[in-house]
């Protein structure tokens, strides 16, 4: 299996870290400083999950040197989404399969309208893993997994081969015939876990502390899970509470959402597609959600990225 990997950042970074550790022919495309790093020293990868480790992977900054590829592990931010789909575009042959794993719910939607809907796979990754420096990865949380499945509720064969590429690259990974409610309840669970975390500049276990920001981390979900329900989506009633009490049980509580990481470090972030999201479908549903719409408001002058100290 050829693969490429577009977004040498934390998902795309440790995913085709592991991929070419395993010994799979991964072509990374990237540019400027990760491009340089790559070339000179190679890939670092520092995990919780499967060690530190170097590997060196063929890599580009011209999507003509990654030829036709079998699999593209689509990981880039959601908001380089429409500039990275034209980009890649000429690499994806008739039997190419992007696997898309953006943060948020409009992504599939947003690439259909540059690539072939019957060419692109949705996925959905439970991991913290962010860049340390050009060429570095470090992967601090979470499970790892990758969930893969057909927008028509089937496992079909493509599905089960990349699985097996994943797991033969010791990656967990779950083939699932409702990857939409898949989509939705990490949805629910990154809009709190991002916007909370970005709004207070705690981590998960500072704001579990305090009973009334427990309150708003459940409240954010709960209001994420009543627009998925809206929109035709089956989430059981107790989706909310039952995502935050697994959550409080993982040994994940000192971490902070990757929206909260971003602001911070004075970088853009994934803010439209998370909490402004679930704003801009609670107005088209008729759903009120009060607590991402505060979130929204309150960091939308930040969301493009502003010095670290400011």
């Amino acid at each position: 299996m050829r693969i490429a990997v577009i977004g040498t950042g934390g998902l795309g970074g440790y995913y085709g870290g592991q991929l070419t550790r395993a010994g799979f022919d991964v072509t990374f495309l990237a540019r400027g400083a990760a491009l340089e790093a790559i070339r000179e020293r190679g890939l670092v990868v520092r995990s919780a999950l499967s060690g530190d480790y170097t590997v060196h992977p063929a890599v580009t900054n011209d999507v003509a040197g990654l030829g036709t590829p079998d699999l593209i592990l689509f990981t880039t931010k959601a908001y380089d989404l429409g500039r990275a789909a034209l980009d890649i575009a000429p690499a994806v042959g008739p039997h190419t399969t992007l696997l898309a794993v953006q943060n948020g719910i409009s992504h599939i939607d947003r690439l259909s309208t540059v690539i072939s809907r019957e060419r692109i796979l949705p996925g959905v990754i439970f991991i913290s893993s962010s860049v340390a420096e050009p060429g570095v990865i470090e992967q601090t949380g979470g499970p790892g997994t990758v969930v893969l499945g057909e927008e028509d509720g089937t496992v079909s064969a493509r599905v089960e081969r990349i699985a097996d590429a994943f797991c033969t690259a010791g990656v967990a990974v779950e083939t699932s015939s409702q990857i939409w409610a898949r989509l939705w309840h990490k949805f629910m669970f990154i809009c709190a876990m991002s916007g909370v975390s970005a709004l207070t500049r705690l981590t998960l276990r500072e704001i579990f502390d305090v009973p009334e920001s427990r309150d708003l981390y459940l409240a954010v979900m709960e209001e994420a899970a009543s627009v998925a329900r809206a929109s035709g989506v089956d989430l059981p009633q107790s989706a909310a509470i039952d995502a935050l009490e697994n959550l409080e049980r993982m040994p994940m509580l000192p971490l902070r959402g990757s929206m909260a990481v971003d602001l911070m470090a004075g970088r853009r972030m994934e803010l439209d597609v998370l909490n402004g999201t679930v704003v801009e479908y609670g107005r088209r549903l008729g759903v009120d959600v009060p607590m991402n719409l505060a979130i929204y408001r309150v960091l939308k002058p930040y969301s493009m990225g502003r010095p670290a100290d400011a």
